[in-house]
């Protein structure tokens, strides 16, 4: 019991710097919010992404479809395998 959430951030890679946190309920998956994010920082910063570093619960076919049609680079963490 309890309230659950998560905060997702994104974070400039050259700087270091926050550029976008959003919070969500615990049960809604990274991979869910994370195009949406990026359109709105590219949209209100005017950013150029050219790569984006992602962990590996980002490795949806949705993610990579989304980041292909954007012509941005994706480069996400590996994921061990779960033992049988």
């Amino acid at each position: 019991k309890g309230f659950f959430y998560l905060d997702h951030r994104t974070v400039d890679g050259r700087c270091g710097i926050i550029t976008d946190t959003y919070t969500t309920p615990a049960n809604v998956h990274d991979s869910i919010v994370y195009l949406g994010r990026l359109d709105r920082q590219v949209e209100r910063f005017g950013f150029t992404v050219a790569a984006t570093g992602l962990d590996a619960g980002y490795a949806t076919p949705g993610i990579a479809k989304g980041l292909e049609d954007r012509n941005i680079r994706g480069v996400v963490g590996y994921r061990n395998p779960t033992p049988p």
